[in-house]
């Protein structure tokens, strides 16, 4: 165990046996050497801790047990024992380039920034590389409210956790956790960018996402539409009680046509390329309303964990 470190790697571990020791392995070989990495097992039923358990030997790596209980408990445990400056957060089944954390870091330093962006490549499953995903926005320090359009829209920088590093007081000063809901992470980064004061964006690609077949299949889940219009939801009901509300309700209304464009998308997805016609008539009356009043009838849906697991992971992060 590291006393002193700069950096904690936060890695939730779920039923990513075939991925766990590429990622692992890579976050072993970083040319940043101060960090820890904090290893959650939530209840996984295959063989993916007992890979994790093997990397133990090396003092930065602690893993920890738990019974299942979702992604988001796993992130805010990891964020509880983290002791770094800095948070980052990798996925099980994704890996990173060796200079991840120091491309990351460096920028953080250099700028004090409570948030770096990266950029990040795709490969398949069996970690072929596919593309690579540049951000759009350019490289630079910006003000945090900058960017807070661009976040909420979801564009040019993304909502996505994995492509980031997080100043830990954004969390622990704020009293910011994850919901324990699938797009867990899709409600929160808004409000964690709201909440910042500096954001440095780097256009070097640092980071490895792993393009599974899930991605496709998680989206005839009987609660994946459900759950990303209520965590939309919660973002507009987050942003219309700030105090210059009215300077972003044209992103807000950005976010939801953009919202109803996606989970229609999907729902045609599942027809065509899952030949699933699940869910298709409640859902498509989920849409309506979240189209017309912004209001989920699953705000507030609590998930059982495994569902959580299973289809949160990848669903809510296409390439």
């Amino acid at each position: 165990m590291v006393n002193d470190p700069v950096i904690s790697v936060i890695v939730p571990i779920y039923k990513t046996e075939r991925y766990i020791e590429r990622c692992l392995n890579s976050i072993k070989a970083q040319t940043f050497k101060s960090f820890e990495v904090i290893m959650i097992n939530d209840g996984s039923p295959d063989n993916s801790a007992s890979i994790a358990q093997a990397f133990t030997s090396d003092p930065r790596f602690i893993l920890i047990n738990q019974d299942n209980g979702g992604v988001g408990t796993v992130r805010n445990l990891g964020i509880k024992l983290a002791k770094g400056k800095y948070i980052a957060f990798i996925d099980s089944d994704d890996s990173v380039f060796p200079d991840h954390l120091e491309k990351l870091y460096n920028a953080a330093s250099a700028a004090d920034a409570d948030i770096v962006c990266s950029s990040y490549c795709c490969c398949d499953e069996n970690g072929e590389h596919i593309r690579t995903s540049k951000l759009t926005k350019r490289k630079g320090v910006y003000h945090a409210g900058q960017l807070i359009g661009n976040i909420i829209r979801d564009i040019s920088i993304r909502r996505y956790l994995w492509n980031k590093l997080w100043r830990r007081s954004l969390f622990v000063d704020n009293n910011i956790s994850f919901p324990c809901t699938t797009y867990e992470d899709a409600c929160i980064i808004p409000i964690l960018f709201y909440n910042a004061r500096t954001v440095a964006v780097t256009t070097d690609r640092t980071y490895i996402y792993t393009n599974r077949a899930s991605s496709i299949t998680g989206l005839s889940s009987a609660n994946c539409v459900g759950d990303y219009l209520a965590a939309n939801e919660k973002v507009e009901i987050y942003f219309l009680s700030t105090p210059e509300y009215m300077s972003y309700i044209p992103h807000l209304i950005y976010q939801r046509c953009k919202t109803v464009m996606v989970t229609f998308s999907w729902l045609f997805i599942r027809i065509f390329r899952v030949r699933s016609f699940n869910h298709f008539g409640v859902d498509l009356k989920k849409i309506g309303k979240f189209a017309i009043s912004g209001k989920s009838s699953d705000m507030g849906h609590s998930k059982t964990k495994t569902e959580q697991n299973t289809d949160a992971s990848h669903t809510n992060r296409a390439c």
